[in-house]
């Protein structure tokens, strides 16, 4: 099948969908949260989830302890680094995006979730060739956390502009 840009009907593109005709798209919440700091990583934090059903405190907790475990036994080995966690609440599951900035410009991740019906703690995400990354509603979080390390790295780059980094996070919905 040979086809151009210009075509306007593109009827192969329907070969492709990816979305349930009975998806229906809805708006998520952002919160910041207070930072996961300690003498390794500083991680800014974000909740998402929709407006009306934040993540219940005890959860919010339950993943700070968690990813402090983590980081205290070396199952998440990260040293002198800084980033973002997102605390990513869907339907049956939590998921945690732990993201931080190596390589200048890099953000490299790691992922743990907990499937709520199942209980039990937090579990790293195991990884095949081909797996998901970010939602929608994640990436909204990524595209302004890339929009301040940007700013912080066209900066000065001293403790002024990296305080600034931290600080700068976003709160609000997202689509």
């Amino acid at each position: 099948m040979s086809t151009t840009a210009s075509d306007q009907d593109a009827p192969y593109l329907r070969l492709f969908e990816q979305v349930a005709p009975e998806y229906q798209h809805r708006q998520k919440f952002v919160r910041s949260g207070e930072a996961l700091a300690t003498s390794d990583v500083y991680l800014k934090w974000y909740d998402i989830s929709r407006q009306e059903t934040p993540i219940p405190p005890e959860l919010v907790a339950e993943a700070h302890s968690f990813l402090l475990s983590e980081l205290e036994t070396g199952s998440l080995p990260l040293k002198q680094e800084v980033g973002f966690a997102i605390h990513h609440q869907c339907a049956s599951v939590h998921i945690l995006y732990i993201c931080t900035w190596r390589n200048e410009n890099e953000v490299w991740e790691t992922l743990y979730h907990k499937h709520l019906a199942e209980g039990g703690p937090f579990q790293q995400f195991e990884r095949s060739t081909t797996t998901p990354t970010f939602c929608v509603w994640v990436l909204g979080i990524v595209s302004h956390e890339q929009q301040a390390w940007t700013r912080y790295l066209t900066s000065q780059r001293d403790n002024a502009a990296k305080h600034a980094y931290v600080q700068d996070q976003y709160t609000g919905p997202v689509e």
